[in-house]
C-alpha cells in the first residue's frame, strides 16, 4: 500500500495521465487496483460466509473504460485502495487457521482457496506496481 502511496505522491497531473499507445496510464492503473481491491475483498467475504459459493469473473478491460476513467484522480484512488486493503488485512488477521483453506469455485479457474486468492491478489498487486513504475 505504501508503495502506491509513494508511487504517485508528488506527481503532476500529466505524468499520472499520461498513456503510452495501447497502455493504461498511472491514475487507470491505480484505479483499476483499487477496483480489484474491492472485487477480492468480495470474493473472500463469500468464501467465508458460503459453502463453495460460485465466485464469478469480471472483464478488467470494460470496467477500466467504465470505472477508471471517471477516477482520474489518482489519490482518491489511492484512497480507496487503502480503505479497502486496511479492512481486508484486518480481516485476515482475523482468520482462524482452517478458514484459510475455504473454498469457492472461480467460474474460469477452479476451485480458489481464501489463501490461493491472498496470492492471487498480492501478485496483482506486484504486476501493477511494476506498471506504474515503468509509466512514471
Amino acid at each position: 500500500m505504501s508503495d502506491l502511496v509513494a508511487l504517485t505522491a508528488n506527481r503532476t497531473p500529466r505524468d499520472l495521465t499520461a498513456a503510452p499507445r495501447g497502455e493504461w496510464s498511472a491514475a487507470q492503473v491505480a484505479a483499476h487496483m483499487a477496483d480489484a481491491e474491492l472485487v477480492y475483498s468480495v470474493r473472500i467475504r463469500m468464501v467465508l460466509t458460503d459453502e463453495n459459493p460460485a465466485l464469478v469473473g469480471y472483464d478488467e478491460q470494460a470496467w477500466a473504460a467504465r470505472f477508471a476513467m471517471s477516477d482520474v484522480n489518482v489519490a482518491g484512488s489511492v484512497e480507496r485502495f487503502r480503505v479497502l486493503r486496511d479492512a481486508n488485512l484486518r480481516l485476515f488477521e482475523s482468520l482462524e487457521p482452517a478458514e484459510w483453506s475455504r473454498i469457492g469455485t472461480h467460474l474460469d479457474q477452479g476451485e480458489l482457496s481464501i489463501a490461493s486468492i491472498v496470492e492471487k491478489l498480492i501478485g496483482h498487486d506486484r504486476e501493477h506496481l511494476n506498471q506504474i513504475r515503468r509509466l512514471l
